[in-house]
């Protein structure tokens, strides 16, 4: 279990935009804590996720000392989100519109996620609160949660049964209410069309296509007995993208289960806060830069697969998708939803139409996620293909760790056809 103190952060000054200084902050408090008084002693400026753990954004823990008219002087800490912006990561990223998408779904989704929740009863804080939506500026600043105890699970060690469970919970009661939300407004996730694969942009094909190659690659290095699979991966590769792209896609026709789905669901976008024994007593759901309207199968998969311990995603998937299927009808029944909810056998049969995801898990964000290797760890070293971003996807599938997990899911992804030609 984390240790229940706040993390030790790298200063951040020097790379920290010229505009996050004490006016602004001052002005942020003024307007988020409605009080005109607020005056700004200090502030100080750190790091809030070290490089490698996030690679679309730029995230500040700022300490500020501040006193009002009404209160003694008072150090607090917030969280700063702003996008990437320069070269090739910004380029690609204003592709996705990731920071707009966000920022309207902090001030739009969430808030009546949360009421929803609410209304029955759910306790616990379930999102982080956006203090201050700054679209000139396009950062979100956040309470920060840290004080209260919240923090991420390791991710090179990912998460026991305990914390998968509750972040599938989590997830469920996400799905559930904006089910109802898109009962009551049939229109509302119409703009959150652009998930990490996605048919509105090709900015990222290139990565996935280099990944591929260089997993397929590792692979045709295990000796005779995995050649087969060598072959499998290698006729794979010209329909991968594609295969990965029909997940995504939604039939107007069909009566397919649509949800609001996170997009990015792994387990860094989870803090958990923990009681005096160290065990989970809450979950909250960060980041929505991906976030689409598709198939539940799109956030279970990537949770499963990128961020459970390998005895559970080698073992559990059945146990836990039918754990998630009763979280969400129940929370959807307890909300009022009336619209049409899925048999547990029908829900299975859908998605079993949509687990290639577990591949595209596996194989594209599995390997960068449990990269140990922090040094070259950028969205340009995803995105390029030099030679330092070509040997930054070598080194990350050729971690021992996560061949020991690939060799294991290769054979039940064989067995299931996920490694053949669909239909």
């Amino acid at each position: 279990m984390p240790e229940n103190k706040l993390p030790a952060c790298q200063d951040a000054s020097a790379d920290a935009p010229d505009w996050l200084n004490e006016p602004y902050v001052e002005h942020m408090l003024r307007c988020a804590l409605k009080d005109a008084s607020i005056k700004v002693r200090q502030l100080n400026v750190y790091y809030a996720v070290p490089k490698g753990n996030n690679y679309a954004s730029i995230i500040f823990r700022i300490a500020v000392t501040y006193h009002a008219k009404l209160q003694y002087e008072i150090t607090r800490t917030f969280i700063v989100k702003g996008m990437v912006t320069a070269g090739i990561a910004g380029e690609k990223l204003r592709q996705y519109d990731v920071q707009q998408k966000e920022m309207d779904v902090y001030q739009c989704v969430i808030p009546e996620l949360k009421r929803l929740m609410k209304s029955i009863g759910e306790p616990g804080e379930l999102y982080p609160t956006a203090l201050i939506v700054d679209r000139k500026r396009e950062v979100i600043v956040f309470k920060d949660l840290a004080p209260d105890g919240y923090r991420m699970v390791d991710r090179t060690q990912g998460m026991d049964m305990v914390h998968m469970k509750m972040a599938i919970r989590l997830m469920a009661q996400m799905h559930a209410g904006s089910l109802r939300m898109h009962e009551q407004q049939p229109n509302i996730f119409e703009q959150y069309n652009t998930s990490i694969v996605t048919r509105q942009t090709d900015a990222f094909y290139p990565m996935f296509v280099h990944i591929f190659n260089a997993l397929t690659d590792e692979v045709g290095k295990w000796g005779p007995e995995w050649e087969y699979y060598h072959r499998k991966l290698q006729q794979l590769a010209p329909n991968f993208v594609e295969y990965s792209l029909r997940v995504i896609d939604n039939d107007p026709a069909s009566d397919e289960l649509c949800v609001f789905v996170q997009g990015d669901l792994w387990v860094n976008n989870f803090l958990y806060r923990y009681d005096a024994q160290g065990v989970p007593v809450d979950a909250v759901l960060l980041d929505f830069q991906y976030c689409t309207y598709g198939s539940p199968m799109i956030d279970f998969c990537y949770l499963y697969y990128s961020s459970a311990r390998d005895e559970i995603r080698q073992n559990c998937f059945d146990e836990l998708l039918q754990y998630y299927y009763h979280e969400l009808t129940g929370h959807a029944r307890r909300l009022q939803y009336q619209g049409k909810l899925p048999t547990l056998y029908q829900f299975l049969q859908q998605a079993q139409r949509k687990l290639f995801y577990a591949v595209y898990s596996t194989f594209i964000a599995l390997p960068v996620q449990m990269n140990e290797n922090t040094e070259d760890a950028d969205f340009e070293a995803l995105m390029c293909s030099d030679e330092r971003a070509q040997n930054f996807k070598r080194m990350v599938v050729a971690n021992e760790k996560y061949g020991a997990i690939l060799r294991g899911l290769l054979p039940q992804f064989d067995r299931k056809g996920l490694l053949d030609k669909l239909d």
